[in-house]
């Protein structure tokens, strides 16, 4: 992964040999041709290469390799694999080597994979410190190919933050670049994400039209298909059960077929389509489809697993489901201490408080909203403190117990004049 020059690497094999430039260099090269070889003033000849890498032992071919082959190596070698501890390391010293060398071009590929990384990561405040950056590199370098990799991340950028109508606006510069340039994949993505907007902007006609539109160009023999059938399936299900009901069955049983042996993703589906079916009062079908998919859910990931439990336990609570939310979040409770996780055992409590305060057990929904809390204040942000202690000021009102209203109310005034908080 380490980014060496021509020079020096010349320099470093010599120095490891023992040779001083005049030893190396003997009477075929001059002492200072070497010397300024070596500090990168002048390019070396090919027959000066050959008989460097003869005297040194060294590979002829290692040492032609430039600094822009070494980045563009390292770069396709970084996102071979997932990113891990380093990955923003790693990226960071190739982009300085790119930025020292001009090579724009790799520049922008390397902005583009950290400003991913950062969205993923959820690090707005680096997001925020390397955009202009990442637009002006794509001046520099302007392509059509570019412009819409740049317009997806940016889009991609406010849907993450929930401003679906500026997403809209940049998935829309994507869509009319792909159909002047005939960008299929590029474009199928964009029409996809667009719908996903229309569907959290409550657009559903909008959406249902666009997806439509995506499953006839997946079935055109000119359009080589990216997005996988079975997401653009399960979002005509979602859309169905909003829209037209009597098409659901069909396009659910066609996810289902899809998905195959993939019993996350099917259970996943089965979630999504709970929510719906609950919110449209079928509530009988969308207990089904929770109970299915804890059956068939994996178990060979403990922590995924804890995670979907908490998912539904949630979706259970919010819907009045509460004696089975209440096993449910029993079993979640004592898979996140066993696991020994904070954020899954802070996030237990939290829902078990709330469960038992709705069942009218008051003592131990007190209980479990403080040990909630206790596991909070060890790892959560100040906004997220300051509305736990907004809401225990409240819980306490409502059970009548003045002194602990007051108290928490207080802390929470005291941390949100602290740090400034809206």
């Amino acid at each position: 992964m380490e980014i060496l020059s021509t020079g020096q690497k010349i320099k470093r094999a010599r120095i490891y040999k023992g040779y001083t430039l005049k030893k190396l260099c003997g009477d075929k090269i001059s002492v200072s041709k070497m010397s300024c070889i070596e500090n990168d003033k002048i390019k070396p000849e090919q027959w000066v290469l050959k008989f460097v890498s003869n005297k040194l032992e060294i590979d002829v071919e290692y040492l032609k390799q430039d600094v822009k082959s070494q980045i563009i190596k390292n770069i396709k070698d970084i996102s071979k694999g997932s990113p891990g501890e380093n990955y923003e390391k790693l990226l960071q010293y190739n982009l300085k080597f790119a930025e020292d060398y001009s090579y724009v071009d790799l520049c922008f590929t390397i902005m583009h994979m950290l400003f991913n990384y950062y969205l993923d990561k959820k690090q707005f405040g680096k997001l925020q410190f390397i955009i202009s950056n990442y637009y002006d590199y794509l001046q520099k370098c302007f392509s059509d190919r570019g412009s819409s990799i740049y317009y997806m991340d940016i889009a991609r950028y406010f849907y993450v933050y929930g401003e679906f109508s500026q997403a809209l606006n940049y998935y829309d510069k994507v869509i009319q670049i792909c159909q002047e340039k005939g960008y299929g994949e590029c474009l199928l993505k964009a029409m996809y994400y667009e719908a996903n907007c229309y569907i959290k902007m409550q657009y559903y006609d909008k959406a249902y039209e666009l997806a439509a539109k995506i499953m006839d160009l997946m079935d055109s023999d000119s359009m080589q298909e990216d997005i996988e059938n079975v997401r653009i399936y399960h979002m005509l299900a979602i859309l169905s059960l909003k829209m037209d009901i009597t098409k659901f069955g069909r396009y659910e049983k066609k996810v289902y077929e899809l998905y195959g042996d993939d019993l996350k993703g099917k259970s996943e589906a089965m979630v999504d389509y709970a929510r719906i079916l609950f919110n449209l009062g079928k509530k009988g079908s969308a207990l089904d489809c929770v109970e299915k998919s804890l059956e068939i859910y994996p178990r060979d990931n403990v922590r995924e697993l804890d995670h979907f439990m908490l998912v539904n336990v949630n979706i259970l609570m919010k819907n009045k489901i509460l004696k089975k939310a209440h096993t449910l979040c029993n079993k979640a409770l004592d898979c996140a201490i066993n696991l020994n996780d904070i954020t899954f055992i802070e996030k237990a409590y939290y829902y078990k408080a709330l469960i038992l305060l709705k069942e009218g057990d008051f003592a131990k929904g007190e209980m479990c909203m403080n040990l909630s809390l206790d596991n909070l204040l060890k790892f959560g942000s100040s906004r997220r403190i300051y509305e736990r202690y907004m809401e225990m000021g409240k819980m306490y009102y409502k059970l009548n117990n003045v002194r602990e209203s007051i108290k928490y109310f207080t802390f929470a005034i005291n941390l949100k004049e602290k740090y400034a908080l809206r």
